[in-house]
């Protein structure tokens, strides 16, 4: 191999080593965790679910952003973001997906983050719940 396509190969490996890297950063958490997390004030938990998918219910202890907005508008989700107490913020919405998102944005911007999944496992928790 030329010395060219050895340190292409090198760089590659690098890049993807980084690459999982921050993916492995989010740590799934059960709601069980989520919940004595939050009612320890050692974190926060957000909903990211649309208006629509909020109405028959939310975590009790959960502030909203969704992720229309987060997507729409960064600058008001940095904001968002700051107005937090200091600690872990533990995203949620139906099934992960979204919640795993808004987590990696706000890992990029140094919050401790972990992702707690979808609403109905909260639900099938017994944990408490509230209507918006």
């Amino acid at each position: 191999m030329h010395k060219h396509g050895r340190i292409l190969c090198m760089l590659l490996v690098v890049y993807a080593s980084a690459a999982l890297g921050e993916e492995a950063q989010i740590a799934n958490v059960s709601p069980q965790e989520a919940y004595s997390r939050a009612q320890s004030g050692a974190a926060q938990i957000v909903d990211v679910r649309e208006q629509a998918e909020i109405e028959k219910g939310m975590a009790k202890p959960a502030r909203w952003f969704p992720t229309s907005k987060i997507e729409a508008d960064a600058a008001a989700f940095d904001q968002f973001l700051s107005s937090l107490p200091k600690g872990e913020i533990i995203f949620y919405c139906a099934a992960g997906g979204r919640a795993g998102k808004a987590a990696a944005k706000a890992a990029d911007k140094g919050y401790p983050v972990a992702n707690m999944g979808g609403y109905p496992a909260w639900e099938k928790a017994g944990l408490p719940t509230r209507k918006p």
